[in-house]
């Protein structure tokens, strides 16, 4: 199989979301928070949990998938 970002009909739009795009960037274990996690974070914050000092630093983790198993 050939992958061709060249003839890709969605070039420059959807790169974010291309398998080929996942499998080419190199692994990293530290992922930056998303929207529903800073959200989260935000929440800790404003009730004191956290300081905002704390909170500027967080990342998410990428976690190994062999610690998983299929069900179903």
């Amino acid at each position: 199989m050939l992958v061709d970002c060249q003839t890709c009909p969605v070039r420059d739009v959807r790169c974010g979301e291309c398998m080929v795009t996942a499998l080419l960037e190199p692994v990293s274990a530290e992922l930056p928070l998303d929207s529903a996690e800073l959200a989260a974070v935000s929440t800790f914050v404003d009730v004191g949990l956290v300081s905002a000092a704390e909170a500027s630093g967080l990342s998410a983790r990428r976690e190994p998938w062999d610690r998983f198993r299929a069900v179903g």
